[in-house]
């Protein structure tokens, strides 16, 4: 934040009088739309944030977010996220933002029902939440609209839903780029497998895109010169680790693997001393990150967590305490984690 950009500097960047950067702050009304949206691009451009915590106290004003999220287990993709959500509170605290995290569990569609309830009795006044369970979200942001509560919805692709933005990162180029991390210098008619962990916590639509992105790439660039295995197992599975194992068997030469959700570190006791395949996986959990230090994980791709919360937590901030919209759409880019790069995130 540019903590020297003032309402003043504004008016003569945009060429009008502060009066003018005054309405538009405060979204009033006798601005002219060019005006208004050139004075909105400069404050967006400069990251400028009135002191609002200074006007709440005036007002006696706060508001109140509410973040949903899955419950999760210790070290997967849900701790990432509650950790980013922590750090927000404490940094947005001052501004006059209380930011609360509500958790329902997936397993139990009943779980989403009762806490959207819970959240909406507690007077919030916006929410951030992750589209996992569209079935079940369905109402709950109907009564949000209902009842014009702003929210904002993470990982996801429909775009009309009524969100004021929409995090999303594409997953079928997700899986594009795993296949074209496992194919670099690879020889003709290797073998791949695309390891689909399944658990009750999966976010099934976005692992398909995946398989279908990382199928799409191979069918386009290597002709029939491939060969495709897609092996679904359970985490609930006994055996995961046996027939994890029985696949990679060296004698089954295959020459890199796939794993489209969080679970890589299911290989931790699958991977035998002769193996030498090529591995990408997703999620920058730590269990994952210590296999990538060890070299066994060769590549990661990182969702972005961290930044999907604590960005639409600000978001939220900005329209309400000033009315300045957010874009529609905020798309994340694809972020590969080597070993080397590790040290940096």
């Amino acid at each position: 934040m540019d903590k020297k950009l003032t309402i003043k500097e504004i008016a003569k960047l945009a060429n009008v009088s502060i009066a003018t950067v005054d309405r538009v702050l405060h979204n009033r009304e006798g601005v002219a739309s060019k005006t208004a949206r050139l004075i909105k691009k400069i404050m967006e451009d400069r990251n400028y944030v009135p002191n609002t915590f200074a006007r709440n106290l005036v007002l006696n004003k706060s508001f109140k977010i509410a973040v949903l999220l899955p419950k999760y287990g210790h070290d997967d993709y849900w701790s990432c996220s509650f950790k980013a959500a922590k750090i927000a509170i404490k940094d947005f605290k001052c501004l006059g933002i209380v930011t609360a995290v509500y958790h329902y569990n997936q397993r139990e569609k009943a779980s989403f029902h009762e806490v959207g309830d819970q959240i909406l009795k507690d007077g919030n006044d916006a929410v951030l939440l992750a589209q996992v369970i569209l079935e079940g979200a369905n109402t709950f942001l109907e009564d949000c609209k209902k009842k014009k509560i702003p929210f904002i919805l993470m990982g996801c692709n429909q775009l009309d839903l009524g969100a004021i933005t929409y995090f999303r990162q594409n997953s079928y180029q997700g899986g594009r780029l795993a296949a074209e991390l496992l194919s670099l210098g690879q020889k003709e008619a290797s073998k791949f497998l695309v390891l689909n962990i399944t658990t009750a916590q999966n976010q099934y639509f976005r692992v398909e895109e995946r398989i279908a992105g990382f199928e799409s790439y191979f069918k386009r660039n290597n002709g029939p010169n491939f060969e495709i295995e897609v092996f679904p197992v359970s985490w609930k599975d006994k055996k995961i680790v046996e027939q994890i194992s029985d696949k990679l068997n060296p004698d089954n030469r295959i020459s890199g693997v796939f794993i489209p959700n969080s679970e890589a570190f299911v290989l931790e006791k699958a991977l035998s001393p002769q193996n030498h395949v090529r591995i990408v996986g997703y999620d920058l959990l730590q269990r994952n990150q210590a296999l990538l230090k060890t070299g066994e994980i060769n590549f990661l791709i990182d969702q972005r967590p961290y930044e999907q919360i604590y960005q639409g937590i600000k978001y939220l901030y900005k329209y309400l305490g000033f009315r300045q919209n957010p874009p529609k759409v905020a798309d994340l880019p694809l972020n590969i984690v080597t070993r080397e790069k590790l040290i940096y995130c």
